[in-house]
């Protein structure tokens, strides 16, 4: 038996797009904190899936160029939903200031209903909208579990209706004929605060231009919150958000008392903490520098302090840009992928890729784990890595749009070698160290599923 006290209730301030505060809220919360697992708790009771954020963008995108409606809703109060498992026996201590009838002195509650900050909550909230929407109608994405679609008939408008989730925060897709009738069958099961036209979703200002179907993300509100935060606010902008002419290493940690005693003050991995939400949100010109930076988040130095107030710097004077997808155009999916080949003194080589629908839905700027001894071979294991993705988000894409998305998915890639190792094994002598893993791009070729295609490295940019 657990018991989880609940602490005194407190206001949270909401806030919209414009990081305006809105409202106040207050909530019961357990303390979870004081489950023991294996006793209350199971290790498979606690993950709850929710949507990629490459998986909202690429279906705001195909909303945008199908000109559906796109709408944000929340439901309210998501966990009591859910009831708790038989077997899960957890005791709550009666907030201060609360009587009950019946409820003798040093008695506890027991919970029927699943409460915030409990650690199976989630995955219990998770079972019981996956179980509901399904009862609508809709199909579990077997490749994002938290986005769901139905496949709608010619009397119903025709089209694919979407919805991905964020625990209990909803983007619904659908054409205006069917929209209504979506929201009034999750009406019937839930209550919901209705947010309209989706705008405001996961901390990003979204904006929809019906007319040039196109949809933009924007974080300038919560770049403009971590600014005033950290004090950056009035920091002197710079035009790029690393300084070129710096080298980064493990040389420049903090290693002497002074240097220690000056970091120690310095909140380094809580600032680096904020803007990675940026670089996966909307701001993938900063990702290279976030994932540089956080190899010395352990033990930051002055110089690498100094480095992540440029990338802040670089921020105030870009809150504003905003990331823009879809078009007129029909959807086409298509990536890119690069690697900085041997610049590295460890021979570590840097892998990148983006993928595109109208602008970019998925980066990644990632250190690789191996040495590479050329060039050709730092460029092959970045397209493998944008091979794998290109493989998931077809398969996503596909279930969810059957045939719109059409094979060969085509990957640009700047080396000749690269792409010609992808097709044959043609330079084995000098390739026959590679590991397996990176050669399964080949088998992909061979079926159709990829087009490698050469593209130079200034039409990249």
């Amino acid at each position: 038996m657990q018991i989880s006290s609940a602490p005194d209730s407190f206001y949270n301030l909401k806030g919209d797009e414009h990081g305006n505060f809105t409202r106040y809220r207050t909530r019961l919360v357990a303390q979870g904190y004081k489950q023991v697992k294996g006793l209350d708790y199971n290790f498979d009771d606690i993950f709850a899936p929710v949507a990629r954020l490459k998986s909202v963008r690429a279906m705001c995108a195909i909303a945008a160029i199908e000109d559906d409606e796109l709408v944000q809703t929340n439901i309210k109060s998501a966990f009591l939903y859910r009831r708790m498992e038989p077997g899960d026996n957890v005791y709550l201590v009666p907030p201060k200031g609360i009587t009950l009838p019946g409820l003798k002195p040093g008695q506890v509650l027991k919970l029927r209903a699943c409460l915030y900050g409990l650690k199976q909550a989630g995955r219990r909230w998770y079972q019981k909208l996956r179980d509901t929407l399904r009862q609508i109608g809709l199909t579990c994405s077997q490749f994002d579990h938290a986005v769901f679609y139905q496949q709608l008939s010619p009397a119903e408008g025709s089209g694919t209706t979407t919805i991905f989730c964020h625990v209990d925060d909803m983007g619904l897709k659908a054409n205006k004929k069917y929209m209504p009738h979506l929201i009034a069958a999750l009406k019937s099961r839930f209550k919901l605060s209705e947010g309209g036209q989706i705008h405001y979703l996961l901390g990003m200002h979204i904006t929809c231009d019906h007319e040039k179907r196109t949809i933009s993300f924007s974080q300038s509100a919560y770049i403009n919150c971590i600014l005033t935060r950290y004090r950056f606010d009035e920091i002197r902008m710079v035009t790029t958000p690393m300084d070129p002419n710096v080298a980064l290493s493990k040389e420049q940690c903090a290693t002497s008392e002074r240097q220690q005693e000056e970091m120690k003050n310095k909140p380094y991995r809580e600032a680096l903490g904020v803007l990675m939400y940026a670089s996966v949100g909307t701001r993938l010109d900063i990702t290279y520098t976030v994932s540089t930076l956080a190899k010395f988040s352990q033990n930051p130095g002055p110089t690498h302090w100094t480095a992540l107030k440029c990338m802040f710097a670089y921020l105030c004077g870009t809150q504003h840009y905003t990331l823009i997808l879809g078009g007129i155009s029909s959807p086409i999916l298509t990536g890119y992928c690069d690697s900085d080949g041997m610049s590295n003194p460890d021979h570590h080589p840097i892998a990148a890729y983006i993928f595109t629908i109208g602008g970019a839905i998925s980066w990644s700027s990632k250190r690789q784990d191996i040495v590479c001894l050329s060039t050709t071979e730092a460029k092959y294991i970045a397209l493998t890595h944008a091979a794998k993705e290109a493989i998931w988000l077809h398969h996503l894409l596909d279930k969810v749009f059957p045939k719109r998305f059409k094979l060969p998915i085509t990957v640009y890639s700047n080396n000749q070698g690269a792409i010609a190792l992808s097709k044959d094994d043609r330079f084995h002598t000098r390739t026959k160290h590679i590991d397996i893993r990176f050669q399964f791009v080949r088998q992909y070729v061979e079926d159709g599923t990829l087009s490698i295609t050469y593209l130079p490295t200034d039409s990249m940019r």
